[in-house]
C-alpha cells in the first residue's frame, strides 16, 4: 500500500500529530508499505525533505503572530501543488490528521479522484481556545472550530480517535462511523538498562525523590496547579519537582515557583532529546499531569511504560489511562489538598509506589504501538477493498 499522511502541523513543531505519524509511519514502511507526508513548511518555500525516514512534502507557510509554532498555509498554488503530489505519489489511501487548510483542500481534490480517505482527530477545542480572550468569544470560536471539523471529516470513509472518550465527543458531530484506536506507544525503549547517574549529573537532578512532568509548558496544561500542590506537599515531604519540556509558559512558571518559595525544589530541564527520554522517566518516582484537554497523552503512556504511578486530573481521557488507587490517583480539578496528599503518599510509601507502578506496566500493554499499527494496517486495507467493491459495482451498473 501507498499511504499518504496529511496534516497542518508537523515537525519541527513537536506535538501529538507528529509523534503519531513518526511512530507508525516507519513501522508501516518496515512492513513493505510506502509512506509519505504532506505538512506545512517552516518557511515560505516549498520543499521535499526526509524526516524520520519518511518523505515529507512541505507546503509554504507563515507563523501565527501570537503563537509562532502554529503555521498558516499560504493558499497560493496550494491546490496545484497538492494535486501534483497526489498524482506523483499515487496513494492507495489518504490519512488526514485535522480539518485545517491542507486537509480541507485534499478532501475537495479527492471528490474527483475517489481515493479512500480516513481521518484521525487528535484535538479538543480547548487545545486552541485557551488562546482566545473572553468567554463569549471562546464559545463562538469553539462552535466555529467544530463546524469546520464536521464539514471536513464528514467527507471521509471512517474516523478514528485515540480513546473512547474522544469518540464519544465527536460522534454527535459526524455522520460517518467513528472508532477508537490508540495512538500507541513503543514499549521497547523503556525495557533497556539505564545509566541514571549519568542522566542525573547531565540534568543536575539531586538524590531526592522526583515528581515528574513531561510535556509542553503551555497554559492549557495547568502546570500552575501542580506547582501550588507541590508547595503544599513540600511542607511535609522533601522531593524535587522536575518539569521536562518547553513552551510559552516557562517564564511565568519559573516566576510562580519563586513566588511560592519553592524555586530551589523545582527544576525546568527544557527539551530533552529522544535518546535520553525513556531512561529519564525512570529518574522519576511518580508522574503527574493536570491538563483537562487530553485525548490520550503520550507522555502519560510513556510514564506508565517506564513503570511509574500516575497522578492525573479526573478529566477528558485520562481516566482511561489511570484507575484511581490502582496505578495512581485521580483528583478533581482545583482540589489542591487531595492532590498534595496524593503526591506525599506516593513519594513516601515504597510499597504503594511499587504496586502502582506494576499496575501501570500491566495497563499500558493495550497501547503497544505494534497493536496500533496492526489496527491501522487492517483499516487501510478495509477502506481500499471497500472502494474497489464500490468501483466495481458502479461499473457494473453503468455497463
Amino acid at each position: 500500500m501507498r499511504i499518504l499522511f496529511v496534516s497542518d502541523t508537523y515537525y519541527p513543531h513537536i506535538n501529538g500529530v507528529y509523534y503519531f505519524v513518526r511512530r507508525i509511519g516507519p513501522l508501516l514502511q518496515e512492513r513493505g508499505h510506502e509512506v509519505a507526508v504532506i505538512a506545512p513548511s517552516d518557511s515560505i518555500f516549498y520543499s521535499l525533505k526526509v524526516i524520520d525516514d519518511l518523505n515529507v512534502y512541505y507546503m509554504p507557510s507563515v507563523p501565527a503572530i501570537t503563537y509562532p509554532t502554529i503555521r498558516f498555509i499560504i493558499p497560493t498554488l496550494l491546490r496545484t501543488r497538492l494535486t501534483y503530489i497526489i498524482k506523483k505519489f499515487r496513494p492507495d489511501v489518504i490519512h488526514i490528521q485535522d480539518q485545517r487548510l491542507i486537509c480541507k483542500v485534499i478532501v475537495r481534490i479527492n471528490r474527483d479522484l475517489g481515493i479512500p480517505i480516513i481521518g484521525t482527530n487528535h484535538f479538543m477545542a480547548e487545545n486552541v481556545t485557551f488562546l482566545v480572550p473572553g468567554e463569549k468569544l471562546r464559545q463562538y470560536t469553539e462552535k466555529f472550530i467544530w463546524k469546520d471539523f464536521s464539514d471536513v471529516f464528514n467527507n471521509v470513509g471512517i474516523v478514528t480517535t485515540p480513546t473512547e472518550t474522544g469518540a464519544r465527543l465527536i460522534r454527535p458531530k459526524l455522520n460517518v462511523k467513528t472508532i477508537a484506536i490508540s495512538s500507541g506507544v513503543n514499549l521497547e525503549p523503556f525495557n533497556g538498562n539505564c545509566d541514571l547517574e549519568r542522566l542525573k549529573k547531565k540534568y543536575s537532578i539531586p538524590e531526592k525523590p522526583v515528581l515528574l512532568y513531561v510535556g509542553r509548558l503551555d497554559p492549557e496544561k495547568h502546570i500552575e496547579e501542580i506547582l501550588h500542590a507541590v508547595a503544599i506537599s513540600l511542607r511535609k515531604t522533601d522531593f524535587r519537582f522536575v518539569a521536562v519540556g518547553k513552551g510559552m509558559s516557562r517564564n511565568s512558571l519559573e516566576q510562580l515557583a519563586v513566588k511560592l518559595g519553592i524555586s530551589d525544589k523545582v527544576i525546568f530541564t527544557g527539551f530533552i532529546p529522544d535518546e535520553d527520554l525513556p531512561c529519564f522517566y525512570k529518574i522519576g518516582r511518580c508522574f503527574i499531569i493536570a491538563s483537562i484537554a487530553e485525548l490520550l497523552s503520550l507522555a502519560t503512556l510513556q510514564a506508565m511504560a517506564a513503570g511509574l504511578p500516575v497522578i492525573a486530573v479526573n478529566a477528558s481521557a485520562l481516566p482511561e489511562l489511570v484507575t484511581d488507587q490502582e496505578n495512581g490517583y485521580l483528583y478533581n480539578e482545583g482540589d489542591l489538598d487531595s492532590l498534595s496528599n496524593y503526591i506525599s503518599n506516593i513519594l513516601t510509601d515504597d510499597e504503594l509506589c511499587r504496586r502502582m507502578g506494576k499496575k501501570s506496566l500491566e495497563k499500558v500493554k493495550v497501547h503497544d504501538i505494534y497493536r496500533t499499527v496492526d489496527s491501522f494496517e487492517k483499516l487501510y486495507g478495509d477502506q481500499i477493498s471497500g472502494a474497489e467493491i464500490l468501483y466495481s459495482s458502479t461499473k457494473a451498473e453503468q455497463g
